[in-house]
């Protein structure tokens, strides 16, 4: 009497190309993902300046003499971090228009409260800068969709439509 002995295990072949078809799918998927992780950090930093930018219209609304937080003169620097007092009414802090200041997603130390920077530009435009310490990440937030090749200013607000 004969038996027969029935195979279940892969040839070496068949296992490489299988292997290879993996390869080809992960190296057509890997990029996709770094692309939409890429976009959404970039999304999540230009709505916290969309925040920050809002937060300051309304203080500005909210403040007696129209100046951004701890100005004395419109051209003066204006400090995200500013705490205010009894006559000048707090930016950052409980119950106020922001709570804490956002940070950048792509920022890598952690509780940081330098992420964003806000200026006037010499047009009188409010500008908010993303300051993450990953450079090349800051520079992609930083850019202006009415100027994509510049780089060297942020969020304007009424400018920047994303």
């Amino acid at each position: 009497m004969m038996h027969r002995r029935t195979r279940f295990g892969f040839t070496l072949i068949e296992l490489l190309v299988v292997i290879l078809i993996l390869a080809i799918l992960m190296a057509i998927a890997l990029p996709l993902y770094l692309r939409a992780v890429r976009d959404s950090n970039r999304q999540t930093c230009r709505s916290n300046m969309q925040t920050i930018a809002n937060a300051l219209q309304a203080y500005k609304i909210r403040s007696t003499n129209h100046l951004f937080p701890a100005q004395t003169a419109a051209t003066d620097p204006i400090d995200l971090n500013f705490a205010g007092d009894a006559n000048n009414p707090p930016f950052v802090g409980n119950d106020q228009d922001l709570q804490t200041l956002p940070q950048c997603p792509t920022d890598s130390v952690s509780g940081d409260s330098d992420d964003y920077t806000a200026a006037m530009d010499a047009n009188g435009r409010l500008v908010i800068t993303c300051n993450s310490d990953n450079a090349t990440e800051r520079d992609s937030h930083n850019t202006v969709s009415s100027d994509p090749g510049n780089t060297a200013h942020g969020f304007i607000v009424g400018v920047d439509a994303q």
